[in-house]
């Protein structure tokens, strides 16, 4: 795989065969009105809106209409109590809603340790508009920092704001 970056207009082109991994978010082609993002991650490398501004965003203003955790890999803790949360922030990592898409009493550890596991999130952002002011970035986050295993995907199905 070759990359030419160009240095005045910050982008970097693609030549030959690249393999994708979804770490950062994207799109799959769906129904053309509700749009379908799926992000692949591990216990240590988290969903974080503010480490690189790779991430897919969600326009302001768009409604979720639902959103998914999938365990791949049994998410395991130290403390055996560590539950996850999945909501949205804004690229440079001010809360919109840390739970607002999956909370933690719905992603406990008893749910996230069981392969195969889809859970349906209920945060306060589904079948909302969502911050008419800010986009967002999802960030996925332990309850404590001492998950040791885990796999996992988190499938969010929006509609954009009408122009």
């Amino acid at each position: 795989m070759t990359l030419e970056a160009d240095g005045i207009r910050g982008t970097v082109k693609n030549f030959g065969v690249r393999a994708t991994d979804m770490k950062y978010g994207g799109y799959t082609d769906g129904d053309s009105l509700i749009k379908t993002i799926v992000w692949d991650f591990t216990y240590n490398d988290l969903p974080d809106a503010a480490t690189n501004k790779l991430g897919y965003v969600i326009p302001a203003g768009s409604t979720i209409m639902a959103c998914y955790l999938r365990i791949i890999t049994a998410f395991t803790s130290t403390s055996t109590t560590t539950d996850l949360l999945v909501g949205l922030q804004r690229a440079d990592g001010t809360e919109i809603d840390n739970d607002g898409l999956v909370a933690a009493a719905e992603a406990t550890q008893t749910t996230i340790q069981v392969v195969g596991s889809r859970i349906v999130g209920a945060g306060a952002l589904i079948g909302k508009i969502s911050d008419a002011t800010y986009d967002g970035e999802l960030v996925v986050a332990g309850s404590d920092t001492d998950l040791l295993t885990g796999r996992g995907q988190v499938i969010l199905q929006y509609i954009p704001p009408a122009p």
